[in-house]
């Protein structure tokens, strides 16, 4: 048993879909966004578990060029969460493997605590 005092991870409903990194960009800017917006970013955490494709003013998939990235080799389309009027996640929906314990995977790719100059 640990000495130390480690947090609990946050366990998943079979329903909802595990978040992952699969940038080391998007895990750095994951903590910064935390510490501009840590209520939003718990908000955000909760509809890309639960909603992460329904689609609204703060929600939605990348047009153009962005709309569609890869990852490992697969094509997925990429979505946009604004989590505050200027930050914005960036994710693909992966669904979930034979076997796993939850309803598939949100693959973050892009946390910014400011607007993409791409979608300027």
């Amino acid at each position: 048993m640990s000495k130390r005092r480690d947090a609990v991870p946050r366990p998943l409903k079979r329903s909802e879909y595990e978040i992952v990194f699969i940038t080391t960009e998007a895990q750095k800017g994951w903590t910064d966004c935390l510490a501009a917006a840590r209520n939003a970013m718990v908000e955000a955490w909760d509809m890309l578990t639960r909603e992460r494709d329904l689609q609204s003013a703060r929600l939605y998939p990348l047009k153009g060029q962005l709309r569609y990235g890869t990852y490992q080799g697969r094509t997925f389309e990429r979505y946009q969460y604004k989590f505050t009027d200027g930050g914005r996640l960036w994710y693909f929906i992966e669904p979930a493997e034979k076997g796993s314990i939850t309803a598939g995977r949100v693959s973050l790719e892009r946390c910014l605590t400011g607007h993409p100059k791409e979608t300027e």
